[in-house]
């Protein structure tokens, strides 16, 4: 039989535990049975209350990242109450939680530290890496994981990084359903090359520099040993890696686990599904584009791959077809295997082989000699330098194509490579674009014209949910293309030029159908375990929208 104390003590754990805590929403009887009647004041409220005051507190701020640190801070202390608020209003609340207010909170990260989330492997860690997955308790469907090496566009925030995987778990709940105490934000912390936070006093990690790359990836292998051991069903989710690792880490164990990159993989299903979309609305043929892609990163690599097996995909272009129209551009210029430089390895099989070293040398030394002088009609920039397309590309592109496809994708807002304003303004309104951040709506000359956000969160929350209930062997690049091809599907003909993506608010009904469209393609490549997935393809739409978790208070009695 329980003692007082005993209860006592168990309803204050009840009010201490994110998952459990329902603030003034505890019935009388639960106050009471928990002895915390006096703890809680005389109101007992409904969770659409808490929502409506939650909500009016947040519009008291007027700054984004203290707006964020509000939600981070109801987040801490009562998670459906926080995620009633974030579902309550997408469009307001997904700006604050991630891109692009979650690039600010990052690079604050350790000053603004209070409370303990997520794990923390530090390269001192070698060797008991199994010990500090034993530290959490319970069973996860999703891990996000990070070293903080390249955090969007800012570059090495060590330890700071975190935010990022906080933020992606809380999309996965918020997108897709997956249960509060499912998801595992992760820090591998192997110190940093930044010296702002090496002399930063308040800097939470560690305070070496980045360490190298045998200890790195002996790390990594006993992190992904230990963590299939431990948690055999999670997707793994890498995040933020730098480029000289991102690739070679997914090359590593993409075969052998169930993981993804979200920046390579992520980024490139849902950029590869706006540009169906807008060849759909530009009545385009998709084998006479020429792309001119800025940038020479991770997510640039991943979303030619992903447009490449889109078009191979929905419209039988082969590789090499779709290859030689695409265009890559980094800082010297033109990416040619002519160019007299030694190729990072990621960028060879996108090197040009037809021009010659004098024409790189006159003629393709910048973004601008470029698009000059190959007249492309797609224009996608992931270099993450700030704006690069200049009103004289922009005009020229729109002196010979009816309707220039301009994508900057770069994160966040300060990094983009153009304003939606400029695009439309520099293509008298013609141009069809989709940025990596939110846009407004642009008006001119009395129109209004809508951009589109190339989210990730349009597909990751749903791959990992398709991967977790069809219990996939490994996520191929043919789970990422279904991906593609079902986000695209989604957006009727008619409704285009409103946008390329259906609208974030309806994001659980996306993320079924995405998760719905893995299975499938899964079970159809024999790399589904789940023997009990329904074989009808709405039936299984429906059983992945009926797994997902709900921001509503149960009973803890």
């Amino acid at each position: 039989m329980s003692t007082c104390t005993e209860k006592h003590h168990r309803g204050l754990a009840v009010l201490r535990d994110r998952f459990r805590n329902k603030s003034t929403a505890f019935t009388m009887e639960e106050r009471k049975q928990l002895r915390i009647v006096s703890l809680l004041p005389a109101a007992v409220e409904t969770l659409e209350e808490q929502v409506a005051r939650c909500i009016n507190q947040l519009d008291h701020f007027n700054e984004p990242i203290n707006k964020y640190s509000f939600l981070r801070n109801l987040m801490e202390a009562n998670s459906v109450l926080f995620y009633a608020v974030v579902l309550q209003d997408l469009h307001k609340s997904l700006p604050v939680i991630y891109t692009p207010t979650v690039g600010e909170a990052c690079q604050n990260f350790s000053h603004l530290y209070a409370l303990e989330q997520g794990l923390f492997i530090k390269a001192s860690d070698k060797d008991r890496i199994a010990d500090c997955l034993a530290e959490v308790d319970g069973d996860y469907d999703i891990i996000v994981i990070t070293d903080g090496s390249r955090i969007l566009g800012l570059g090495d925030l060590g330890a700071n990084g975190m935010g990022i995987p906080i933020g992606k778990c809380s999309l996965y709940v918020a997108g897709a359903g997956i249960a509060p105490h499912r998801v595992l934000p992760m820090c591998l912390d192997v110190g940093t090359n930044n010296e702002y936070f090496l002399k930063d006093p308040q800097y939470v990690g560690l305070k070496q520099k980045r360490c190298d790359d045998e200890l790195f990836y002996a790390l990594l292998d006993e992190f992904m040993t230990a963590a299939h051991k431990r948690f055999p069903k999670a997707v793994v989710q890498f995040e933020d890696f730098s480029n000289n690792h991102c690739f070679d880490i997914l090359a590593r164990y993409r075969d052998q686990y169930r993981c993804f990159n979200d920046d390579i993989q992520g980024t490139g299903a849902v950029i590869a599904a706006g540009f169906a979309n807008a060849l759909r609305l530009s009545k385009a043929d998709p084998r006479k584009q020429r792309i001119v892609v800025y940038g020479a990163g991770g997510a640039t690599i991943g979303v030619i791959n992903a447009i490449g097996d889109l078009l191979k995909a929905k419209y039988n272009i082969p590789w090499e077809d779709f290859t030689r129209s695409v265009y890559l551009v980094d800082t010297r210029g033109l990416v040619t295997t002519t160019r007299g430089d030694k190729l990072a390895s990621h960028k060879v099989a996108l090197a040009r082989t037809d021009i010659s070293a004098e024409d790189v040398a006159e003629k393709y030394k910048t973004l601008h000699d470029v698009v000059i002088n190959t007249s492309p009609t797609v224009l996608i920039g992931l270099a993450g330098a700030g704006p690069a397309f200049t009103e004289t590309m922009l005009r020229h592109m729109a002196s010979y194509t009816d309707r220039p496809i301009i994508l900057p994708l770069s994160n966040p807002t300060s990094r983009s490579e153009v304003t939606p304003e400029d695009a439309f303004k520099w293509t008298d309104g013609r141009a069809i674009f989709a940025s990596g951040s939110p846009c407004d709506p642009v008006t001119l000359d009395g129109r209004t014209l809508c951009g589109s956000q190339g989210n990730n969160l349009y597909v990751f929350p749903g791959i990992g949910l398709g991967a977790t209930i069809a219990e996939v062997k490994t996520i191929t690049s043919d789970l990422m293309t279904r991906a593609a091809i079902t986000l695209a599907d989604m957006v009727p003909e008619e409704e285009l030029e409103n946008g390329l993506y259906p609208g974030l608010s309806d994001i659980r009904r996306i993320s079924a159908h995405i998760a719905a469209g893995v299975a499938d393609e899964a079970r159809l490549k024999g790399i589904a375990n789940a023997t009990t997935l329904p074989e009808n393809s709405e039936e299984l739409v429906q059983h992945m929208a009926s797994s997902m978790w709900n921001a509503e208070y149960g009973s803890v009695l």
